[in-house]
């Protein structure tokens, strides 16, 4: 039995970012008229205060490891990347170890990649098993559970293009990686949902590109759950006909009204989930919503 802290889409930001003249030749414009115009400043304007209740959380719930499905930052700068992973406990060896992916945010332009900000700050939580040189995909074992991270997020150019992609050397690898590890339950943690509440894929500028070639490597590799933010509305997926493993969406744990983590307790197969969020009044997190999903044995 292994306990597990899901938490996604925090969208941590700092002053002074760092601007230089070219930022304002990429998409950082775009975002920076989201946050400053058209309310995401607003919307995330406790996002600092839930932390401080979540870094309590991780430490007193007795949590195994910590599941972090990306978009620590807003407009992906090294500083916010550094800020948000201090914040969270990053290598503190007083907060559980984790394993992290990057959200469309903190790769949020070719730079981000080129100097892999996100994979300097978040170093601590991206160790594990690889076939090959590169960050993703890897693995981690945590009890009888291997957690395995693929990087779903990519730099857009467009202002509306929030789109991801899992490119073709990372799933020939992701194949690879799978074939190596040992029996128990498979759980990826990527920041793109493969399917919408409706069991549908996003529209395609907000969507995984190749969500169906991923879905299919992803049950090929006997994957028993998805976990992913990217939505800020939480929600869970039962296996069906179109996805052949269950799948969570943690939504933003910051976002106001929307905020909140899942707590999971992984029982051989089955898998308990407890919904908890932040009371504003409180400033702590309480249970709202519980859950159980079997996890397809492959």
């Amino acid at each position: 039995m292994i306990r597990l802290a899901h938490f996604s889409d925090i969208h941590l930001t700092i002053q002074p970012l760092g601007w230089q003249a070219s930022d304002w030749l990429t998409k950082r414009t775009a975002g920076w008229v989201n946050r400053t115009m058209l309310g995401r400043a607003s919307r995330f304007r406790a996002a600092n205060d839930v932390m401080v209740a979540l870094r309590r959380e991780f430490a007193a719930r007795g949590f195994d490891h910590l599941v972090f499905s990306g978009d620590a930052s807003t407009l992906g700068f090294p500083r916010e990347l550094q800020y948000a992973a201090e914040r969270l406990g990053v290598g503190d060896p007083q907060v559980p170890a984790g394993i992290a992916v990057p959200g469309n945010h903190d790769v949020y332009i070719r730079r981000n990649v080129r100097q892999r900000s996100f994979e300097a700050a978040f170093a601590p939580w991206l160790s594990g098993r690889r076939v090959n040189g590169n960050d993703y995909p890897f693995a981690q074992k945590v009890g009888h559970v291997w957690l395995i991270a693929l990087n779903s997020a990519k730099p857009n150019t467009f202002a509306w293009d929030a789109s991801g992609h899992v490119e073709a050397q990372q799933l020939a690898a992701f194949r690879q990686l799978c074939a190596q590890l040992d029996a128990g339950p498979r759980i990826v943690v990527s920041h793109y949902p493969l399917l919408m509440e409706n069991h549908r894929p996003e529209p395609f500028w907000h969507r995984l590109r190749n969500w169906a070639e991923v879905r299919t490597v992803a049950a090929d590799c006997g994957i028993s759950l998805w976990l992913h933010g990217h939505r800020h509305q939480w929600y869970y997926l039962a296996a069906n006909d179109i996805l052949p493993f269950p799948a969570i969406c943690c939504g933003s744990s910051t976002q106001l009204h929307r905020w909140g983590y899942h707590d999971y307790t992984i029982d051989g197969w089955k898998l308990h989930a407890v919904r908890r969020v932040y009371d504003a009044a409180e400033q702590s997190f309480r249970d709202a919503t519980t859950f159980t999903l079997t996890l397809p044995a492959r």
